[in-house]
């Protein structure tokens, strides 16, 4: 594993185990009943749902929850009948995933393991692919994407959030923390926070990660170069993110192995 992929990890290990985000709060029973009783309601992105009918498009039940730890979405995948193994790099994520497996008595797998590297099973293995927005993390997306094709049967979805690029040319600071402030349009696209400090332009301190912005063609054409099909795309935004009053900050997509 990498020094920023390292840094990253327990940068999460903390988080998580601090209950320190959204993404780090373990769905709780009522929650879960709620979630079996309906139609699945899952998010790739923040401020939408993942359509039902991409779910209503697999062949099989045979999910990977890919950077998808957390104890929140792998829970409603099981309950609704997935066969379902969440892989993530963070321990603390996966621990939140096992505890809520065990308070409700569901059947659940749970790999710890870097999608920078070989992915830990066999070629195809799973009906699905479930990404939400982890990608941010990951500075060459290569691997996930081929690894994602050759672990996936013939016909398998690839469900995929990611951040829309544009988001990254300003301050994260004068956008979340100062909206008194005004924008300025201050860092080049492809944003890459492990190039920015190495030149000394910007410095990451633990409470946060290293982030790439990536370019639309290393995310919908890497997807699409790794053997995928795009048969379906959809847009979201964040409504405590003012930039969203300018666009929309995530992008997310459906590819099919053909």
């Amino acid at each position: 594993m990498s020094k920023y992929n390292d840094f990253n990890k327990e940068r999460w290990n903390r988080i998580s185990r601090n209950k320190g985000n959204s993404f780090t709060i373990p769905i709780t029973h009522k929650e879960l009943v709620e979630a079996k009783n309906k139609p699945i309601e899952v998010a790739l992105t923040v401020g939408k749902a993942v359509p039902v009918e991409w779910f209503e498009k697999a062949k099989g039940n045979k999910l990977l929850g890919l950077a998808c730890g957390g104890g929140q979405q792998g829970p409603i995948f099981s309950i609704k009948g997935y066969e379902t193994t969440i892989m993530d790099f963070s321990e603390a994520q996966l621990d939140s995933d096992r505890l809520v497996a065990d308070r409700e008595g569901l059947t659940m797998t749970t790999v710890q393991a870097d999608m920078t590297k070989k992915f830990p099973f066999d070629d195809e293995s799973f009906d699905i692919i479930f990404c939400p927005v982890s990608n941010a993390y990951v500075e060459d997306l290569e691997n996930m994407w081929q690894e994602s094709f050759r672990v996936l049967k013939k016909g398998g979805l690839l469900m995929v959030g990611y951040m829309n690029p544009w988001i990254y040319m300003y301050d994260a600071d004068t956008v979340w923390d100062y909206p008194e402030k005004e924008l300025f349009l201050k860092y080049n696209l492809p944003f890459n926070s492990r190039q920015l400090e190495e030149e000394g332009v910007i410095k990451i301190y633990p409470e946060y990660g290293y982030e790439f912005s990536h370019t639309l063609e290393s995310q919908i054409g890497g997807q699409l170069k790794a053997g995928f099909a795009m048969i379906d795309f959809y847009e979201s935004q964040d409504s405590r993110n003012r930039l969203t009053k300018y666009g929309k900050d995530y992008l997310a997509n459906l590819c099919v192995k053909l």
